[in-house]
Order: C-alpha cells, then structure tokens, then sequence
C-alpha cells in the first residue's frame, strides 16, 4: 500500500533560500522543491470499489529511513572556485507511521504521521498574518525537527453505491504521469527531486459513485484553510469507459476563483500506451507578479483574467521485453504545455524580486514556464533481481534549464530497502532549476518499512 512516486523508480525529487545580487541566487530547497507522500493515496487501490473483508481491527505501519546527502555547489564543481562553503551536507532521520481503523461494511479511518530529525538542524521560511491589518511577513526560522499529519481521514459508504472520503486527503486528481494542469485541488503538488516525498493533504469531502464498470461520479468540496462555508472549492468530475479508453469531464469552481474546465481520456495505440489532460479557464487563479512595475518597497501581486488559457499534457509511455523478461524496460515520455506560464525568465531578473517570487507563494514549481518535458525510464531486475535502475530527464524548455536524475534501489530483504540517488542541474545558470547554485546533489538512504 505504501509506494513512492519517483517516476517509475527513478526521478529523486528537490530546491535553497536566496540573496546576492552579485552572485547566484540559493533557493530553499524546501520552497522550490516540496516532498512526495511515501503513501500517496493516489497510488493506494481504492478499495471503496471492492468488497474488503469485514473484520474489524487496528493496524499500524510505517517506515524508518536514514537518508544522507550532499549537495555540491556548481562553481566548486566547475572549479571556477575552491571554496566547499556553498556545498551542504545533510543527514537526516524520516519516520512515517500509519494508523489505521477498520470497521465493518467498508468503513475505516487512516491518520498518517510524518516526522524529519535533522543532524544538522534546518532553516524553514514561516509566514505570519497580522490579524488586524491582514498584513503577511514571512522569516526564517530554525529546527531540529519537524511534524506534520499529512492525511487523516474517513471512509464510508451508503450500501456499496455511494463511497465517501472526508477529512484531510491526498486525491486522485487528473490524468497525467507527472503534471496535472487540472489539479488544483491539491494542496502541495508532487516533487521533482525527492523520492520520499510526503504530500501534504487537503481538508474536505470526497464523493465517489460507480455505475458498473463503465461510469464514475467524483466530487471533492475542498475546505483548505477557509472558516466560512461560500469559500469553499467544489470539484465535479464524470468519467466513462469505452471500449478502447476512457474519457472523463469536469470542473473546479470556487468564490473569487475563474472556472476550470476539465477534459481527460486515456488509450493504447498499438503498444503505446496514450494519456491526454486539458483544461481551459478565463484566466488564472494563481497569484502573478509583474517584473516591469515590481517595487520592493511595495510589492503587490495580481490574478490573470479575462483571458483564455489553455494548458495540456500529452503522455506516451511503453514497456520493453528486455533480455528475455517481459516489461522489464519502461519508457514514459511527457510534455506540458501551461498557457499560464511566464513568458520572461522571472529568474533572470534582479535578486530582491526572485526572492519575493520564491518566498512569498508565487512561484509553483514545475508550472511556473510555458512549455515542459520529462522523460522517466526504469529498468528493473538490474543485474540482480532486487535491484531497479531509474534514469530519467526533467527540463523546462522555456527557460533551458535540465535536471538529471538517477536512482538504484537494491532491496535485499522485504522489508529493506538501500537507494542510492542522484540529482544533476544543469543550463542557463538563471533559471527555475539552477538559479539555487547547486550543481549536484547525490543521496545514500537506509529505509525499512514495517
């Protein structure tokens, strides 16, 4: 039940907090790169579609995993300087535990526990609101550790026709590999560098009715961090099985927020297997920030409206009989097209405006470019049956900037699990995934799972 999303075994997934004028620019790695949930409840069999057995019971799970990393900076890697005081070494203890209640009839409550033990301590960026004036301030603050309940909810049913999710939830929300121009819903995306990513949840009720095997219903009212009942989201999605695909149609519609129309379908063409995902607004619902009028002394963002925007994500993927084992090659290819992309290099800007587009939630990342690509191939049985090779490319071709990626998993018992990864930033050094300054970021991990 509990998988990392690392792209087919391989994209680890990353990003550092910024300043210099002069120099290039470190990002937090925490803000340009958020964590993955190690048990993401989109990659869990939704069981509310099956009869589970009916015994009543409590179970718990979870995983310990020593992870240790360096992260080298690109001048001292291009020896254009001899100083390591930009590289970072990071050691760090992640515990997941799981708990889980189940009733009869379908009905269970899953709470999700998440905690980092840091060797070295770690340097968070926290947001304040004055209550009065509605002022934000954001500052930096200093932890050994950290806690998060990542989801906690409850699923029930009415008589196996009508399944019901409620509380804080990781959903299933849009057809492509990677991207989901869709998912807006979310309330953290997935990361491009860290495979033990845990995702962040998002509070409210989930509705799912299936009609046989050839219709679902899904519904999801989002209530986030809203405290009055008209702010909430509401998302309606109808999808229906054909013969040789599926095709799904839906909406996101909230206060204050520009309509999301949503179309999907998914095929396989011969051996290819085939996954498209549209959406269309009058505008944007992500905050902006205008490079030409930017005043540091008075900051201010802006919403896109009253404009058409499209955004689409075309994937192919296949597998491989590879020396006499079938699908041991896998191949997916994707490529993301966000017509609310910037059309500047806001990372090539000066140093005071890419710090209050990293810091302040206006930057997204991976959706922050018009045009995207990823390639994510696995090999598994390398060399030995409990070992699996990931190698995989992440680019934003907007403003040429490239992460390489490689992973090796070798799980010599069932329940352990060794992983060694690698992270390589490459392009225009003033770009979404270089602008940190660091050139290579690698990663030995220790993981048992119980």
């Amino acid at each position: 039940m509990r998988r990392s999303l690392f792209f087919a075994v391989g994209f680890s997934f990353l990003s550092q907090p910024l300043f210099s004028v002069q120099e290039e620019i470190p990002l937090d790695e925490s803000q340009l790169f958020t964590e993955e949930t190690v048990t993401p409840v989109e990659k869990l069999k939704d069981d509310t579609v099956q009869d589970a057995a009916e015994k009543e019971g409590v179970a718990f799970s979870g995983s310990i995993n020593s992870r240790n990393a360096y992260a080298m900076n690109r001048d001292w890697l291009l020896a254009k300087s001899t100083s390591t005081a930009k590289n970072q070494l990071n050691n760090r203890l992640q515990n997941n535990f799981t708990l889980e209640a189940r009733a009869r009839h379908g009905t269970r409550a899953i709470v999700n526990f998440m905690n980092n033990i840091y060797a070295q301590s770690k340097s968070e960026l926290k947001t304040m609101t004055d209550t009065t004036t509605g002022q934000t301030k954001t500052y930096s603050e200093t932890t050994n550790a950290d806690y998060r309940f990542t989801e906690a909810f409850v699923d029930t049913n009415i008589a196996r026709a009508v399944y019901f999710r409620v509380g804080k939830q990781v959903l299933v929300w849009g057809r492509g590999f990677f991207w989901n121009p869709s998912d807006v819903i979310n309330a953290e995306l997935r990361s491009t560098t860290d495979a033990f990513q845990f995702r962040e949840g998002t509070y409210g009720l989930r509705m799912h009715i299936p009609v046989g095997t050839f219709f679902n219903f899904y519904s999801f009212t989002g209530v986030g961090n809203s405290n009055r009942a008209e702010d909430m989201l509401q998302a309606l999605k109808a999808e229906l099985a054909l013969q040789y695909g599926e095709l799904a149609f839906g909406t996101v519609v909230g206060k204050n927020k520009v309509p999301t129309w949503i179309a999907e379908g998914s095929t396989r063409i011969a051996t290819v297997d085939v996954r498209l995902e549209t959406t269309f607004a009058m505008g944007d619902n992500r905050p902006r920030i205008d490079s030409q009028t930017f005043n540091a002394l008075s900051p201010t963002t802006y919403l896109l409206r009253d404009t058409p925007v499209f955004k689409g994500v075309l994937s192919v993927g296949r597998s491989f009989e590879l020396f006499d084992v079938a699908d041991r090659l896998g191949i997916n290819l994707e490529y993301f097209y966000n017509g609310a992309g910037y059309k500047e290099n806001i990372f090539d800007k000066n140093a005071v405006l890419v710090s209050y587009f990293v810091q302040n939630g206006v930057y997204r990342p991976n959706y922050y470019g018009m045009h995207y690509l990823g390639f994510f191939m696995t090999v598994a049985k390398f060399f030995v049956n409990d070992m699996t090779l990931g190698l995989n490319g992440f680019t934003n071709l907007s403003d040429s900037t490239l992460i390489a990626s490689q992973m090796l998993t070798y799980t010599p018992l069932f329940n352990f699990t060794l992983t060694w990864q690698n992270n390589i930033f490459t392009g225009n050094p003033r770009g979404e995934y270089t602008t940190s300054g660091m050139g290579w970021y690698t990663e030995l991990s220790a993981r048992v799972v119980f």
